[in-house]
């Protein structure tokens, strides 16, 4: 996987040709990812990636650096909402299985080591981002993105897992 496949599936997900990656949030997650480097080091000598490390580690900070609005990232999502099928477009951009494998590893650990937290009070797939984003799935119903940069200890935005909790809680949307 290169960082052009997943800015090209991103933008395509998206309709909208404007999303691109911030280099400098890029930068910065490479120059202070050391347990990053750690872990892909330690995957690989277990034979789980078969790419050298420094490539596989450039294309994880660049797809962290992914750049886009609100808007954008829900609408990016949305295709987790329903089964790996665009409802827009009606395009199957991945299998009904991969679909699920992803939601369920969101909601496993999207939100670092607050995963579980995240998955008590709120109750949805979820994925949290280095600049205060996250994106919620709400199986066969809706993706919601949302955003506030003040950042928990777990390093997950504080005031959009309270939205998240409080909109999810006032439309019974709970996988729970």
């Amino acid at each position: 996987m290169t960082v052009a496949t997943i800015l090209e599936f991103v933008r395509r997900t998206s309709d909208d040709p404007s999303v691109h990656i911030d280099l400098e949030v890029a930068q910065s997650e490479s120059e202070t990812g050391f347990r990053n480097a750690s872990l892909a080091n330690f995957m690989k000598s277990f034979g789980n990636l078969t790419c050298p490390v420094s490539d596989v580690l450039h294309v994880y900070y660049h797809q962290c650096a992914i750049s886009m609005s609100c808007a954008q990232l829900a609408r990016a999502g949305l295709f987790l909402a329903t089964d790996g099928r665009d409802p827009l477009t009606g395009t199957t951009l991945v299998s009904a299985q991969r679909a699920r494998r992803i939601n369920s590893i969101m909601l496993m650990c999207g939100h670092y080591d607050a995963s579980g937290d995240f998955a008590f009070r709120v109750g949805t797939p979820g994925k949290s981002g280095v600049g205060g984003g996250i994106l919620a799935i709400v199986p066969e119903r809706a993706a919601i993105a949302v955003w506030s940069p003040a950042l928990t200890s777990a390093g997950n935005s504080h005031a959009g897992t309270a939205a998240l909790e409080q909109i999810v809680r006032d439309a019974s949307w709970s996988v729970f």
